[in-house]
């Protein structure tokens, strides 16, 4: 197992919850949606009661929150919803601290608390929520998918929508990049049929294929579900995605953010690709091809039309920019994006090439933007 040695420290009671009557016909498959949580004051409490209201039945359904070390909250806002939620008939709310603080860590504290009749497992974050039929079309086409190709899934993602809370122009503009094709590594893609993936996102996982590859690498402590998943697909475990149902998440709002978590990404995925070639991407390192090509022509300098050969690449990378900016101002009806996604796309590109060079020779360290 990749997973180290876990202690518990609960500091809600465990506590069996009474049937709650289904929409479709004698469900058995129980399921663990797993929130590691830090300083998540804001969003956990819609996380938590999005869960709590899920159609499906309570008595196959456990939430488990791992904490690691929160002091704004969040484990008093826990605290408080798991008896609510006995109290309530909703499904059973365990605590648990993660001594280790983050995500990997929290899995497979997870994974090796549950007992061993939990089938599947949620991967979720506590700034994440879902519609109340979530779970309960998420397993049924997890298992119709089964059907259809004959053989097990190793996992099933959903669609990210946009966020639904207020936002600012540069909160919408890091919406709109995170789902246009040149951002967001197609996590937050806007799919819209049922397929085969290498990343689906908050993926419902069968317990069994997490278990046959040993849970998740604690070496990496962002990327950690790329990395898990292509161990899954590497060892005949296929992953798809259902545009059925979505997740809405809480996502970066600020320009400083935007660019910690383009170079904390771009340090991992480096990570990834020296620990597992075949992670690499020929896109990811477009710009390091680029700016090379850039150098080169300049150098040459040779001129096309009046214009000196290296700005060629660069007026062709910033119309492809602003195309797509213009193609999200069109779908959102706000011409701020014309200009608000390219700069941000910019930004985007920029960071993550730098944390990719930079994640080849130096060692990993804890993020500083956000923990979780």
């Amino acid at each position: 197992m990749l997973f180290k040695g876990a202690y518990f420290r609960f500091r809600a009671r465990n506590l069996d919850t009474p049937l709650m009557l289904c929409r479709f016909m004698e469900p058995t498959s129980v399921v663990a949606t797993v929130i590691p949580t830090w300083q998540e004051a804001t969003h956990i409490e819609r996380c938590l009661r999005s869960f709590m209201a899920q159609t499906y039945p309570s008595h196959l359904h456990q939430i488990v929150v791992l904490d690691g070390g929160s002091t704004d909250g969040t484990i008093a806002i826990v605290e408080r919803l798991a008896e609510e939620s006995v109290s309530e008939g909703g499904p059973q709310i365990t605590l648990i601290d993660n001594p280790f603080k983050y995500v990997p860590h929290a899995r497979n504290i997870a994974l090796e608390y549950l007992d061993s009749g939990v089938e599947f497992i949620l991967e979720m974050i506590g700034h994440a929520w879902v519609p109340p039929d979530h779970l309960e079309v998420r397993l049924s086409r997890f298992h119709s998918i089964e059907a259809e190709l004959g053989t097990r899934l190793g996992g099933l993602g959903a669609r990210v929508f946009e966020s639904d809370l207020p936002l600012d122009n540069v909160g919408n503009w890091i919406e709109a990049s995170l789902a246009c094709p040149l951002g967001g590594s197609g996590q937050f893609a806007r799919f819209s049929k049922d397929g085969p993936t290498k990343i689906p996102p908050f993926t419902l996982y069968r317990r069994q294929a997490v278990e046959a590859v040993g849970g998740w690498n604690e070496d990496f402590i962002t990327t950690q579900d790329s990395e898990i998943n292509l161990r899954l697909i590497g060892n005949d475990w296929p992953l798809w995605r259902t545009a059925a149902t979505h997740v809405r998440m809480a996502k970066r709002t600020t320009v400083k953010q935007w660019w910690r978590m383009g170079y904390r990404y771009g340090f991992w995925r480096m990570k990834h690709v020296i620990d597992a070639k075949s992670r690499m991407r020929i896109g990811e390192f477009l710009p390091w091809i680029g700016l090379a090509i850039v150098a080169g022509l300049a150098i040459d300098g040779q001129s096309t039309f009046f214009l000196p050969n290296f700005l060629l690449p660069i007026l062709a990378y910033l119309s492809t920019l602003f195309v797509v900016g213009g193609v999200e101002a069109m779908r959102s009806n706000d011409t701020t994006m014309i200009w608000g996604v390219p700069a941000l796309l910019i930004l985007l590109h920029t960071s993550f090439s730098i944390g990719l060079l930079a994640g080849g020779f130096r060692p990993g360290k804890p993020p500083n933007d956000r923990t979780l």
